[in-house]
Order: structure tokens, then sequence, then C-alpha cells
């Protein structure tokens, strides 16, 4: 009996280190693989500076803002109203947080793809790009504002970051706003978060595109998603490493189960 009960302590020994080995060695997350950029040297590199220019998109906000020679005139454009309405109902007051009236106005694209704009009417906007909209109000706009200078801002330019412990959903001021700068904005990825396969998802002209970026390689600065565009979605997937942290518990349980059942044994084959 003594030998059956020395053989089962040890199988159950080897059973507990099996399973404690197999979930180490696979949270197994190189030093390599938390090197950004590798490959880089210390030269000089042509800066990419071409960037799809965003398409205005349903349900999107647009700030016009119209300047000329004539300041009344142009005061009439970019008048804000205390109702968050005018020209049929288009033109809405942005809210500040906490609910507060903001002092931009933002023409909302309907689900036509249209504003309504003072004077002009309806206007079918879906597909223009910012630069292509402000060349076309200054033209549109010459019979009521001399000289005419027309600003589109997109307002809404939102990127969404996604990892297994949290979600965030951040408000670009700059067009031009490259995927490490959104980072540094989100306080980067964790040591236990892969660098090495993050997805970008992106959704242009009822289309979803999806592409996978490694931050490990200095492939990443020609990437087609390195410059963000609006509605972007980053999901940062966790290394096995977090996999190995967040079963901890589970570990413990086990250990906990094997001792006890050892000791049971122990108790039983004492009696006997």
């Amino acid at each position: 009996m003594k030998i059956v009960k020395t053989q089962f302590l040890g199988q159950m020994k080897t059973l507990l280190a099996a399973l404690l080995m197999t979930i180490f060695f696979s949270g197994c997350y190189s030093y390599k693989n938390q090197i950004l950029f590798q490959g880089l040297n210390d030269t000089t590199y042509p800066a990419s500076m071409t960037q799809a220019k965003p398409v205005i998109q349903l349900g999107d906000q647009l700030g016009i803002f119209v300047y000329g020679l004539d300041e009344k005139t142009t005061a009439y454009f970019n008048l804000p109203m205390s109702g968050g309405q005018q020209g049929g109902g288009a033109m809405q007051m942005l809210m500040q947080p906490g609910g507060q009236g903001g002092g931009i106005i933002g023409y909302l694209v309907s689900e036509e793809g249209t504003i309504e704009f003072p004077k002009l009417g309806t206007l079918k906007v879906i597909g223009f790009n910012q630069e292509q909209l402000r060349d076309s109000l200054q033209v549109w706009l010459q019979p009521w504002v001399k000289d005419p200078v027309v600003n589109v801002r997109l307002l809404n330019f939102r990127v969404t970051y996604l990892t297994t412990d949290r979600a965030q959903t951040v408000l670009i001021q700059n067009n031009k706003t490259n995927i490490i700068q959104f980072l540094g904005m989100v306080s980067g990825i964790s040591w236990t978060d892969r660098k090495d396969n993050i997805v970008v998802i992106r959704q242009i002209s009822g289309e979803r595109q999806v592409f996978h970026v490694d931050f490990t390689t200095k492939e990443l600065f020609n990437s087609p998603v390195y410059y963000l565009q609006p509605n972007d979605i980053i999901y940062v997937e966790p290394n096995q490493r977090k996999f190995v942290e967040s079963n901890v518990q589970l570990i413990s349980l086990v250990t906990s189960i094997t001792s006890t059942i050892s000791i049971f044994v122990l108790f039983v084959n004492s009696l006997r």
C-alpha cells in the first residue's frame, strides 16, 4: 500500500509540474518582441508625408467658417443660433462636456449625404474631402460674399482604441495624426500586449478594411494606416504572458486541489 501511495503522489506531482510548465512556456514572450522599430539605423530616411485625405461620410460633423472683405455679410454665414438650428435645421451647436452649448457651429451630414447651408440650400457633400468642399464653397458663395475665403474642418475625427483591459475613444484635433502619436495619447502599449500584430479597422465609403501593423519593424512607417483616418478602430491583442498572469488564480487552485488530494490520500492510508 505504501508503494501505491508513493506512486500516486509522484504522479500527482508530475501532473502538476507538467501543467505549470505548459502554462509557463505558453506564456513566454521574448525580449526581442518588446523592441520597437527594429532595423532602423543611424542615418537619414525620407519622411513620407503622403496621407489619404479624409472623405466626408454620413454622420460627419463639419465646421464651416466663411471669411471675406465684408464682415457683416460673412457674419451671417457664421452666426451661432441659440436654438442650434438654421437653414433647415442641419446647423447644430456642438455640445461641450457637461452638456453646455459650445461656440462652434457644426453641419451634420444627413443620411442622404447632404447639409443645409445658408443661401445655398441643400448641398451634396458626401464623397468630398475637406479641400474640395472648401474650394467649391468659395465659388458658390461669390454672389453673396466678395472674395470669400472658406475654412472646412472635420469636427468629429474620432479614433477608438481597444485592448483586453480598456476601451477609449479619442477626439483628434490634428487631421495629420499618425498612429505613434495616437498611442502617446492613450498611454502607449502595455508590455503584456502584442506589438507585432496590432489590428487597424478602417471604414471608407461603406467598405470595412482590416490592416495588421507590426510595431517591432521599421516597415511600420510605410504602412497605409500610419496616418489615421476618422472612425479608425485600433485593437491591441494580449500576448501569452498576459494569459499566464490572468490565470494565476487557476494555478493556485490546481495547487490547492492537488495538495488536498495528497492530504486526503495520506489520511486514508493512515487509517488503514
